[in-house]
């Protein structure tokens, strides 16, 4: 009786390691590959902490009235996107766009130009159009 206690032990112990464990070279390549892939993964944590401070940044330079900043989610939604974009390009611009105009839209001119030095800040201005 005592036996199989430990017979059923040792047999989930064997599934468990062989299920765990590489079974081919290509599986345990694999494996050290998602080691070597944390370091890009930190890097990319990193780009997005520093997008969140940013996006804060970009918000506080506004000075949001409560009537806008219903419209600021989306936009920090659309810049968070933005932000994940291997290359800004016009079609990325476009796809923010909308919720950047939302929001533009109801700017008083202050604001506005606060904007534009935002938008001239991160290299978009060729895009400003498109706002």
């Amino acid at each position: 009786m005592r036996k199989l206690p430990i017979a059923i032990a040792s047999v989930v112990a064997t599934l468990a390691i062989s299920v765990s464990a590489p079974v081919s070279a290509q599986d345990f390549t694999a494996s050290v590959g998602s080691e070597v892939a944390a370091p890009q993964k930190k890097i990319s944590m990193y780009q997005s902490a520093m997008s969140e401070v940013a996006i804060m940044r970009y918000r506080a330079a506004l000075k949001l009235k409560a009537e806008q900043a219903k419209y600021w989610p989306a936009v920090a939604s659309a810049l968070r996107a933005l932000a994940r974009e291997p290359q800004v390009n016009e079609a990325a611009v476009r796809r923010f766009a909308p919720a950047a105009s939302a929001l533009f839209a109801r700017l008083d001119e202050d604001q506005k130009r606060t904007a534009m030095g935002l938008v001239q800040q991160a290299g978009l201005q060729q895009y400003a159009s498109l706002f």
